[in-house]
């Protein structure tokens, strides 16, 4: 009868393991079809964007996928990263500096990246480095880099927040990185565009398209001389019409004049609701870098300015009261134009409790399609534009 009863505990407890180690593998496999689930929703929304954007232009289908990407502008300081390589060293930017080197997204599911693999093992040692930021099983990657025997540096990044922060919706794109870690390049899009930049001289700032027809100031600020907007509506008590920085705050923004519309099929009366927001990649007035997409899951009230714009002067002490009693629901973000001490000087004055970041000319202008100041479009959790553009200083605070 002992016997009997050792034997039942003994099966009891191998059954209990059987069980444990049943309920393990089916928490794996359950989190694996959970990844594999979120990588392939994340496809389909890239698919459906790319989509949506060829049916908005009524393009043909003969244009190539990822044709609709801009990337980032030439001069853009480069996002940071931090990620780790095949063999486990960590990597960043920085330790890629001082010398131009080529940032490719890649990936070990994708048809394309896979024709790369031959020609990436071929790369001249003492060449231009590559560098491949890939999305994928990481054994999948070292079995592919010890078959076509590659010396290039592979960092496997888990989601896509740096594939997103570099504005490449899609694989294989990369950049030409200068030595002093900005983009270097436009966007390259596909494998052979991608391995061309292997040879390609390091691009400087390009000189911005004349978009401004100057007014009687001849400065081209994109709003129209204080002259021409007569008596200021905001200005505080004791400041008369025309004396001062506030003569010019009327209470509606002041559009930009541009040359040769007609010619033209860049978006000038801002993204519509719905959009999804471009991403950008920025410095603030302390140096600090900014993307967009670090602020997912919190609206952002993104406000363009400029420090010779009276109505943005108008609109300033508003925003500060705006994002002090908001802080925990929005965030703030401001994209200015001017010079960094000028700037600096007028975000101290006013208490600016939220980061300001100044585009060179107008290009991220450029991507939401409005040259003009003060404006702003909010956007929400998901990264996409909750209303149209506002225009002018009440507009703006209305639009939370």
């Amino acid at each position: 009868m002992h016997a009997w009863l050792i034997a039942a505990l003994v099966v009891s407890w191998v059954l209990v393991f059987a069980l444990a180690g049943a309920l393990v593998v089916l928490i794996k496999q359950h989190g694996t079809l959970i990844m594999y689930q979120q990588d392939l929703d994340h496809r389909l929304e890239m698919s459906s964007f790319f989509e949506g954007k060829r049916a908005e232009r009524g393009e043909s289908g003969d244009v190539p996928h990822g044709a609709e990407m801009q990337g980032l502008p030439v001069g853009t300081p480069a996002p940071d990263f931090a990620l780790q390589t095949l063999e486990g060293a960590e990597r960043t930017l920085a330790d890629y500096k001082g010398k131009p080197f080529v940032l490719a997204f890649f990936s070990d599911t994708c048809g394309y990246c896979k024709t790369m693999a031959p020609v990436i093992g071929q790369i001249d040692k003492k060449g231009r480095q590559l560098v491949l930021i890939s999305h994928g099983d990481k054994e999948s990657h070292e079995q592919m880099a010890a078959e076509n025997k590659w010396h290039s540096d592979v960092l496997i990044e888990p989601e896509y927040d740096l594939m997103s922060a570099y504005m490449a919706m899609g694989t294989p794109a990369g950049y030409l990185i200068d030595d002093q870690g900005r983009i270097a390049s436009p966007i390259a899009l596909g494998a052979d565009p991608v391995l061309d930049l292997l040879k390609a001289d390091p691009m400087e700032p390009a000189e911005e398209e004349e978009l401004v027809e100057t007014g009687d100031d001849g400065q081209g600020n994109g709003h129209v001389p204080d002259t021409v907007l007569g008596t200021a509506t905001h200005a505080p008590s004791g400041e008369q019409a025309g004396e001062g920085p506030q003569a010019a705050a009327t209470g509606v923004a002041t559009a930009l004049r541009t040359k040769g519309l007609s010619e033209s099929n860049v978006v000038r009366d801002g993204l519509p609701a719905g959009t999804i927001a471009p991403n950008f990649v920025l410095q603030d007035l302390d140096g600090q870098t900014h993307a967009l997409v670090d602020y997912r899951g919190k609206r952002v009230l993104l406000v363009f300015s400029d420090t010779h714009c009276g109505p943005c002067e108008a609109v300033s002490p508003g925003l500060v009261e705006l994002a002090e009693k908001n802080r925990k629901k929005l965030q703030v973000l401001m994209i200015s134009r001017g010079d960094l001490e000028e700037n600096k000087q007028k975000a101290e004055a006013f208490g600016f409790p939220f980061p300001v970041m100044r585009q060179k000319a107008w290009e991220i202008s450029k991507l939401y399609g409005m040259f003009a100041t003060p404006i702003a479009f909010l956007i929400d959790e998901n990264g996409v534009i909750e209303k149209d553009v506002a225009v002018g200083p009440e507009p703006i605070l209305e639009l939370v």
